[in-house]
């Protein structure tokens, strides 16, 4: 008896130290995280609050540990590619905080690799921003991300992101849109 009350003891004390798995499936996975990252990450909407990357983002990178790769060719600024994820975020904080709103819609090639610790999600997305100033801004991109298993849960390392203007027309039945069936 005292030798399987040891033996349980320290399988649980062995689960307790192996990795934390991220969910494969589901709302918490790395396609649904690229979606929601799209569609409430990057939206603003007229009267929210400043956008601060830290607090917004939080979610989808891992803020302790920034490394990475963060490449968008619609960065503001002179800089396309970043090295730290908080560089890279807080870069984006004074485009949205000019904005009255910054609206997206999904398109397509939404796709998903997803491996125990590691994941790479592809997706077609459409935005349009409109300034403070009232100029408005449609923009047509593709975005891949990778994926890593942090303390059970899926954040950014790895970002490519590529948009081109395009007229509002061309993109206004997609914008809110989160489907793929367009």
């Amino acid at each position: 008896m005292k030798t399987l009350m040891m033996t349980t003891a320290l399988l649980m004390a062995a689960t307790g130290l192996a990795a934390q798995t991220c969910p494969a499936t589901g709302a918490e996975d790395p396609g649904a995280l690229h979606a929601d990252w799209i569609m409430e990450g990057w939206e603003r909407r007229e009267g929210d609050p400043d956008f601060v990357f830290a607090e917004k983002m939080a979610r989808y990178y891992d803020l302790k540990d920034t490394g990475g790769v963060f490449y968008d060719n619609f960065a503001p600024g002179e800089t396309q590619l970043f090295r730290d994820a908080s560089v890279y975020g807080a870069n984006w904080e004074g485009l949205q905080n000019a904005a009255r709103s910054v609206l997206h819609g999904l398109t397509g090639a939404n796709e998903a690799l997803v491996g125990d610790d590691v994941a790479s999600t592809t997706l077609g997305f459409v935005g349009q921003i409109e300034r403070l100033d009232g100029e408005v801004i449609a923009f047509d991109g593709r975005s891949q991300l990778g994926w890593a298993c942090v303390e059970g849960a899926w954040k950014i390392r790895h970002e490519l992101n590529y948009a081109w203007i395009v007229e509002p027309a061309e993109i206004a039945g997609f914008l809110g849109r989160r489907g793929t069936d367009q």
